[in-house]
């Protein structure tokens, strides 16, 4: 998280401290994004203790319609992308986006975008 909430372009959309958020707020100014999931499976390989990250973001908009929601979209992407990820005694090999979308919300007086990252992580050694 501090990762996301320290990347000038997500502050550029979010806000300074960024509005992302793992359920911190309970009714959270426009636009943020929150962690809806967060999963985790084996994912070794050539005997190297792997660990397969499955993370959903979810951001929510109410300017600009699905414009606004695909502007957070690409904030999120650009700094999950540009990262450089730092956790002791891992290794991230890789960190990609897999899945991105914008919709309205069932209120109909916001846009939701969901970004789903994975993120592999080795023993670093």
């Amino acid at each position: 998280m501090d990762l996301l909430r320290a990347d000038p372009g997500v502050q550029s959309v979010f806000g300074v401290p960024a509005r992302v958020f793992d359920a911190e707020s309970e009714d959270p100014l426009f636009p943020h994004a929150l962690i809806e999931r967060h999963e985790t499976l084996p994912a070794g390989a050539s005997l190297v203790d792997g660990i397969e990250h499955r993370i959903t973001l979810a951001c929510y908009s109410r300017d600009d319609g699905v414009r606004g929601a695909k502007t957070c979209l690409a904030a999120l992407r650009t700094a999950v992308e540009g990262a450089v990820w730092a956790v002791e005694g891992r290794a991230i090999v890789l960190s990609q986006v897999i899945y991105a979308d914008a919709m309205r919300t069932a209120d109909r007086r916001a846009f939701r975008g969901v970004v789903r990252i994975r993120i592999i992580s080795e023993e670093a050694g």
